[in-house]
């Protein structure tokens, strides 16, 4: 009878614990950073240009075309440059737990922008990069460096609600 037979287990199911079955890559845990990219040789790999979609991937160029031109020699297109990355920011929708895709574009130029900000002369320019890099702080700085309230307090700007509740809360903890 149906009664005599021996029934499966759960690893025979393939509901064993993950410990129970070999990893294909060699039965080692894949390193990834904290919003689970991959790690190779110490390096984050970004998504490759494949997995975007046409509208995150005109985001991205739009976004690294505009830190380039605050690379630029030409101040003119500082200002221009900065309101239109914070706009981007500010107008960008995500779900309640993901980073808005702005911030994952521009964490990978994040110390080229601080590096911008300590070569530039004091004015409004730097002043509003520095509003600009305190919410970037949010998300790729150094927590034991405090950076969203370091460039917080450089920032000339009262703004604070403009950046929203989560840019308020992250800056009071700091704090």
């Amino acid at each position: 009878m149906a009664q005599d037979e021996k029934k499966p287990s759960a690893a025979d199911k393939g509901k064993g614990k993950a410990e129970d079955t070999p990893m294909a890559n060699g039965g080692e845990d894949p390193k990834t950073d904290k919003d689970g990219k991959p790690i190779t040789n110490g390096k984050v790999e970004e998504l490759p240009e494949e997995d975007l979609s046409e509208e995150d991937q005109q985001l991205k160029t739009d976004l690294e075309m505009l830190v380039e031109r605050l690379k630029e020699d030409d101040s003119s297109l500082y200002q221009p440059s900065i309101d239109a990355i914070k706009n981007f920011i500010k107008t960008s929708t995500s779900s309640m737990t993901a980073v808005p895709k702005p911030l994952k574009f521009l964490r990978p130029h994040y110390d080229d922008l601080a590096a911008l900000y300590e070569k530039w002369p004091a004015g409004s320019d730097r002043d509003s990069l520095a509003d600009m890099l305190s919410v970037l702080g949010m998300t790729y700085g150094d927590e034991t460096k405090f950076e969203t309230l370091k460039y917080r307090l450089l920032s000339k700007s009262d703004d604070l609600a403009s950046w929203g509740h989560e840019y308020t809360r992250h800056l009071a903890l700091e704090i």
